[in-house]
């Protein structure tokens, strides 16, 4: 599978962006905006030690001191570490920071039995302290570009937003959008996703940060809904098979079988079938081990193949 670089990239004057090398389960993209007062960053890390060596590569370059966090959604790569910033503020959607609050007692640890090679120190749920309700709100931090912060609706999650720098013509999308890096729908809504994949395309953007994968255009963004929207065709064709990993197992990839995780192809289909039944976006998959399993099982057997 192709690679790229990673590390702390300027996008523009005071606009960086932290692109992780390997952008697979738990490792994740960071913005960063720089202000004459302060600075923002959009989402964090995982862990407290992935998150301390970030803000030690943050002290080489010219930033003032960090006092608000931008929640592009509630999954733990992005949010996991927000305490460890201290005397900052976070921010989320509204549907985000509700199912962050129901999240508080599970311990992070858990993940461990099917992540073995992960370290979950100082992993934590955190609630945010501020939270929008609505579909888009603007902040206009000193001396800093002016932030738009967009919802568009169940997506990858319930509760996703995208950062927009529109001056700069730059989007810090969260995992809206994945690039090389095959997306994950378990708790999301595929035909929701694909509708706001055509939003973000009829954009005035050059620059597009995935929440993982490298930066970007609507090229990339274009390449996800194809992606979408494959998953949705196949599983309309084998819907009368049961089991989502003999689905995934029939499908032929192509160009997508290049990108990190394949095996998410398994929750995707399982997602797609529960969405063409009918039942409600973003609902809640009725057996989420079972599931991490099967996945499992087709790596291996994708493994075996080649």
């Amino acid at each position: 599978m192709k690679s790229w670089k990673g590390g702390i990239r300027e996008i523009d004057d005071g606009i960086y962006a932290y692109i992780d090398p390997e952008g697979t389960w738990f490792k994740n993209n960071v913005g960063i905006i720089v202000g004459d007062v302060y600075t923002i960053l959009v989402d964090t890390q995982y862990n407290e030690p992935r998150m301390r060596k970030l803000l030690d590569e943050l002290t080489k370059i010219n930033i003032s001191k960090i006092r608000l966090i931008i929640n592009t959604h509630h999954h733990g790569d992005h949010v996991w570490a927000n305490h460890i910033v201290e005397d900052s503020i976070t921010l989320s959607h509204k549907r985000a920071k509700d199912i962050i609050e129901t999240l508080l007692t599970i311990d992070p640890g858990i993940y461990k039995a099917l992540f073995p090679d992960l370290d979950f120190t100082g992993s934590k749920y955190t609630i945010p302290h501020v939270a929008f309700n609505g579909e888009e709100i603007e902040l206009n931090p000193p001396g800093a570009p002016r932030i738009k912060l967009m919802y568009f609706g169940p997506a990858h999650t319930p509760g996703d937003v995208i950062v927009y720098l529109q001056d700069y013509k730059i989007l810090f999308a969260g995992d809206i959008v994945f690039y090389r890096v095959t997306p994950l729908a378990l708790d999301g809504y595929i035909t929701g996703w694909i509708d706001r994949l055509e939003a973000i395309e009829d954009m005035d953007v050059d620059v597009v940060i995935p929440g993982h994968g490298p930066p970007t255009t609507t090229k990339g963004v274009r390449e996800l809904k194809e992606y979408l929207l494959l998953v949705m065709k196949e599983a309309e064709r084998l819907q009368n098979i049961d089991d989502p990993l003999e689905i995934a197992l029939r499908i032929n990839l192509g160009k997508f079988s290049e990108w990190r995780d394949p095996e998410r192809i398994v929750p995707n289909i399982e997602r797609a079938l529960m969405e063409i039944r009918g039942e409600e976006p973003a609902k809640p998959l009725p057996d989420p081990m079972s599931t991490a399993m099967k996945m499992l099982k087709y790596k291996s057997l994708i493994e075996g193949r080649t």
